[in-house]
């Protein structure tokens, strides 16, 4: 049977399905990860192979917290966080269908899901990620002038199944805070409450947005700042020494570098008009709308594999490690300080997309609610608002 859903003007109409694919998909997305983990978790506590907490399967395993705990202690965590999804999937999809009212086990339901899927994407994930991401293209870029290292690979399996635990953390995230009104009062087509919190409105967002965007933009920079006076022969905030260790790594730094710029910009989009509609010079796009998802889910892969990445490098300065694993000694203080922002730079990209988000969704054709910027929009008002 389906739900019905007060417009505001007492009547009652039936919500059609207008959520986007990508976000309609988050549960059984999240739903088919934990039932896979959970089996594969099994199998690797009974000694088959590819664990990835087995240091004869990874390498390096004292990067990850999974290698860190040992073959053992990290196939049982890994099959109870499957167990753990399996569970929370079965409770989120009896609410659905129950339609029950809001209550403690829907908050609980929601604050285990966004534990899950922080636990998955932020903190089991090591910075191994985040290079894989960023070398990749860099390595296309080798290959196309056929200067690519032979046999060079950044996407070994430790490294895809940090992947797979990212993926599957955005899904169980996406899941507890997108779907969430649905089946506590809100429209169950898009999930809107009909009185939302005052800081999810669109001009709050935007507010609160360029500050988190601001932060953003400026972490990448500073890093960036250090790794090409590294190229240039500078040692900013490192000894001599230290840089002629590096040799001619320092230009995989700048490249590095040059990438964090590249995202520092990307990240300005965020709360610029170029952000929500395609610039002039993009023949064959301009003038048209950025798809949402275009914006919001590659930013917030990064976010989260950002953070990861800071976590691990704290994680290391806490311990005494940085040096036992990196080049640098504590008096290089740019070769580990930048990085010790990192989890701040993954905040701050995170509330960015989504203030976007908040800022950029549509109106909803099951509750006829949509954003009062869209609205302005829509009738030739508020651009600047919107854009600004």
């Amino acid at each position: 049977m389906t739900a019905t859903v007060d417009d505001g003007s007492g009547r009652r109409i039936r919500p059609k399905a207008t959520r986007s694919r990508w976000t309609a998909l988050a549960l059984p997305a999240a739903a088919v990860w934990s039932l896979a983990y959970l089996v594969l978790g099994l199998a690797w506590l009974a000694g088959a192979g590819g664990n990835p907490a087995d240091p004869a399967v990874d390498d390096v395993p004292g990067l990850s917290l999974l290698g860190v705990w040992g073959p053992r202690t990290g196939a049982a965590i890994i099959t109870a966080l499957g167990g753990l999804g399996v569970a929370l999937a079965g409770v989120m999809i009896a609410f659905r269908l129950a339609q029950r009212p809001p209550g403690l086990p829907h908050h609980l339901t929601r604050m285990l899901a966004v534990g899950l899927g922080l636990t998955l994407a932020v903190v089991l994930p090591d910075y191994r990620l985040l290079a894989a991401i960023a070398y990749t293209p860099i390595l296309l870029a080798l290959e196309l002038f056929d200067a690519a290292p032979e046999g060079a690979s950044v996407w070994t399996w430790p490294v895809v199944n940090m992947a797979v635990l990212t993926l599957a953390g955005l899904a169980w995230i996406a899941t507890a805070l997108l779907g969430y009104g649905r089946y506590t009062g809100g429209c169950p087509a898009c999930g809107r409450m009909r009185r939302s919190a005052s800081w999810t409105t669109p001009q709050a967002a935007a507010r609160w947005g360029r500050w988190a965007t601001g932060i953003a933009v400026v972490v990448p920079l500073g890093y960036a700042a250090t790794r090409y006076a590294w190229a240039l022969g500078i040692p900013l905030g490192v000894s001599q020494q230290l840089l002629d260790d590096l040799g001619n790594t320092v230009y995989a730094g700048a490249g590095l570098a040059t990438l964090a710029v590249g995202g520092a910009i990307l990240t300005l989009g965020l709360t610029r008009r170029w952000g929500e509609v395609f610039p002039r010079w993009l023949v064959g796009l301009r003038g048209r709308s950025v798809p949402v998802a275009v914006a919001v889910v590659p930013a917030g892969v990064i976010s989260v594999s950002v953070a990861s990445a800071g976590l691990m490098f704290v994680r290391f300065g806490l311990t005494g490690q940085f040096g036992a694993n990196f080049p640098g000694e504590n008096h290089d203080v740019a070769a580990w300080l930048p990085e010790m922002f990192w989890p701040v730079w993954g905040a701050a990209l995170a509330a960015a997309t989504y203030a976007y988000w908040l800022r950029r969704r549509g109106r909803c054709h099951g509750c006829g609610q949509a954003n009062p910027s869209q609205s302005d929009l829509e009738a030739g008002e508020g651009t600047a608002d919107a854009w600004h």
